[in-house]
């Protein structure tokens, strides 16, 4: 049987490192996902989760601590990456597809010479869904992101994001509202 995660913190915070290896494999990939979306720069994503388990790693998750585990490293993850975004001034996180192995991976839109109209739509919607993304405000595009491609429910996003479940639910229903304003004009512009 699968331990918890609450049995394996206790365990790692006792003395027992492999403990601390199986927390790691166990939410590492959606902690690299989570900050690839929020970062567009896969070694970034990558500096990032390492900075989560590290921080893991110095024992500062306590079991103590209000926060489930994810929700934790989802927090420390959120931070590092504003951290990052402010500090190189630029934020536009691209737009990436779930694998059937539920890892992140670019969009697949075949490169030929002659490439048929339905393959230049789906580029071109492609580049027009990550616009719509990048402009909406930081608030709405982290609660998105959460909401839709982390499956995280309401209540856990506001603790993540640190502010009122109203918030969110907000957020989120501008954010949709925006994208589909946005993508709706696209769409009806590409009709003849």
């Amino acid at each position: 049987m699968e331990r918890t995660d609450e049995e394996l913190i206790r365990e790692y915070l006792a003395g027992d490192g492999a403990a601390y290896t199986a927390l790691f494999h166990r939410h590492k990939g959606r902690i690299f996902n989570f900050a690839l979306r929020m970062l567009a720069n896969r070694a970034e994503a990558e500096d990032v989760t390492q900075e989560t388990f590290i921080r893991l790693f110095e024992k500062r998750y306590q079991e103590t601590q209000q926060a489930k585990l994810s929700t934790w490293l989802f927090t420390v993850a959120r931070n590092a990456s504003l951290t990052r975004l402010r500090s190189r001034k630029l934020l536009q996180p691209l737009w990436f597809k779930r694998s059937v192995t539920g890892e992140l991976e670019e969009w697949d839109i075949p490169d030929t010479a002659d490439p048929p109209s339905g393959v230049l739509q789906q580029k071109e919607l492609t580049r027009r869904i990550r616009q719509a993304i990048a402009a909406l405000p930081e608030d709405q595009r982290e609660a998105l992101i959460l909401r839709e491609y982390e499956k995280k429910d309401y209540a856990e996003i506001a603790q993540i994001l640190g502010c009122a479940l109203s918030k969110v639910k907000i957020d989120i229903f501008r954010g949709r509202e925006a994208l589909r304003a946005n993508l709706t004009a696209f769409l009806k512009e590409d009709r003849p």
